[in-house]
């Protein structure tokens, strides 16, 4: 009878114990769920946008004097979806649009233009 009862008091124990850890640990474990995608969502935001503007810039360098405007962007476009498809980074269409305006605008915001002198004179 008294084992019965230690079995008892010693099970409400465990019972009660679990309940404030559960308590305690399921708000914690969910806020470092949230903290955690939070980071991801960030490091893939990250990554999409240098993923961006290294095609922005090869498309740039690399595609004829005689596409322009919507046909480069079209072309961009198409690798970067490729892109990040290839690398699991889901964005909207809307937001891949808004990162090559951002690369487009940094990239010619940064553009160094360099004229040659008509005429480089030597003094002797």
């Amino acid at each position: 009878m008294t084992t019965n009862l230690i079995y008892n008091v010693l099970f409400a124990l465990i019972v009660a114990v679990a309940g404030i850890i559960a308590r305690e640990l399921l708000p914690y474990l969910k806020k470092k769920q949230a903290e955690l995608d939070a980071t991801i969502r960030r490091t893939q935001w990250s990554w999409a946008a240098d993923i961006v503007d290294a095609v922005v810039r090869a498309v740039e360098q690399t595609v004829s004097q005689e596409i322009h405007g919507e046909s480069k962007k079209d072309i961009a476009l198409h690798y970067i979806q490729r892109i990040l498809k290839e690398n699991g980074i889901e964005l909207t269409d809307d937001q891949i649009d808004a990162l090559i305006e951002a690369a487009v605008q940094a990239m010619n915001e940064n553009y160094i233009r360099i004229d040659a002198p008509e005429e480089v004179t030597v003094d002797e």
